[in-house]
């Protein structure tokens, strides 16, 4: 039986770019079958934004409706659009976002599910309630879920509020806002809602400090709230792509993370796929852009080697360059 390779990651903000994840993917395949064409290879997305919706496709996950929120949305009233445009259609409206460079706590998503005005004023902390309490009523029985891909919460010292997507802290703080938030978004929740396809999480005391619940500008920890799910995305993804299936078979894995160095490993799902590779003891060599990590740290993160394009190389050599080295 012929050997297996899997390319698996994303390549969004790689250089050189490429119009999508599985364009740089084929160019990758396409290097590395030039060197070992006896090789079969399997492409599997796996990672927020383009790569996300690209997963969803290749898995062919039906009854989904997702909905991406980019890191520098300034507003997050579109994503509120678009899943109630969702729920009427019948879907599962699936919010994927990660930690934004403006965060406006989900406000924007929240005044488009209840048609509140949630502008700041004197009474905003009357009408965030009043707004979930419309919103809990207006979705109330159906599945709404965020693919968290940073799982940082939405208050607290380590919060989206608090740091800045470099991690570092944010010049400004509205203690006011902290505040209001943590009284509203305050629960006792009887039944769990944090959780993901591999097992539950114990229920919050609040929505706002809930692992994940500042991904998408805040979108999580409002979800939270209406009674909806945070769900990790890289499990989401380990489960909708059968990644376990699909790494028993193989005989090697590149995985793409295209800036291997903090913070971007900080909300990447490289681990996600790196445990996985290690059930079946997979060889594991990185693709990226640029590193900063050592040999030490590499072996961390569960990776056994590291290829570099430094913005020259086409992915096409680096793939044939790891066949020559790595597939022997």
């Amino acid at each position: 039986m012929s050997p297996t390779l899997v390319i698996a990651g994303h390549w969004t903000g790689g250089d050189p770019a490429y119009p999508s994840t599985l364009a740089a993917f084929n160019a990758c395949a396409d290097g590395f079958s030039a060197r070992k064409p006896d090789w079969n290879i399997r492409l599997i997305p796996f990672g927020g934004g383009v790569a996300f919706t690209e997963a969803l496709v290749q898995a062919q996950a039906t009854g989904w409706a997702p909905i991406a929120v980019p890191i520098h949305e300034e507003s997050t009233f579109d994503a509120g659009q678009r899943t109630l445009d969702a729920l009427d259609g019948g879907l599962t409206p699936l919010i994927e976002g990660a930690h934004s460079i403006d965060v406006d706590c989900g406000f924007g998503f929240l005044s488009a599910l209840s048609n509140v005005d949630l502008s700041d004023g004197p009474d905003l902390e009357d009408r965030l309630r009043r707004a979930l309490d419309i919103a809990r009523a207006a979705i109330a029985g159906r599945d709404v879920v965020v693919a968290a891909s940073s799982m940082r919460p939405l208050l607290g010292l380590s919060s989206v509020l608090a740091l800045g997507v470099d991690l570092e802290a944010r010049t400004s703080q509205n203690r006011q806002l902290t505040s209001m938030l943590t009284r509203v978004l305050s629960t006792k929740a009887k039944r769990n809602l944090l959780a993901s396809p591999m097992g539950d999480e114990a229920a919050p005391t609040n929505w706002g400090t809930a692992p994940g619940s500042g991904a998408a500008g805040g979108i999580g920890a409002i979800v939270g709230a209406l009674g909806g799910r945070i769900v990790p995305t890289g499990q989401f993804l380990r489960a909708i792509c059968d990644l376990d299936s699909a790494l028993a078979d193989a005989n090697l894995v590149i995985v793409a993370e295209p800036r291997l160095h903090s913070p971007s490993l900080a909300d990447a799902s490289l681990d996600v796929i790196t445990d996985v590779a290690g059930l079946y003891a997979l060889p594991v060599v990185a693709l990226g852009s640029e590193s900063s990590l050592a040999a030490h740290e590499r072996a961390q993160w569960g990776l056994h080697g590291q290829f570099l394009t430094e913005g020259v190389l086409t992915l096409g050599e680096a793939g044939e360059r790891i066949a020559r080295t790595w597939a022997r």
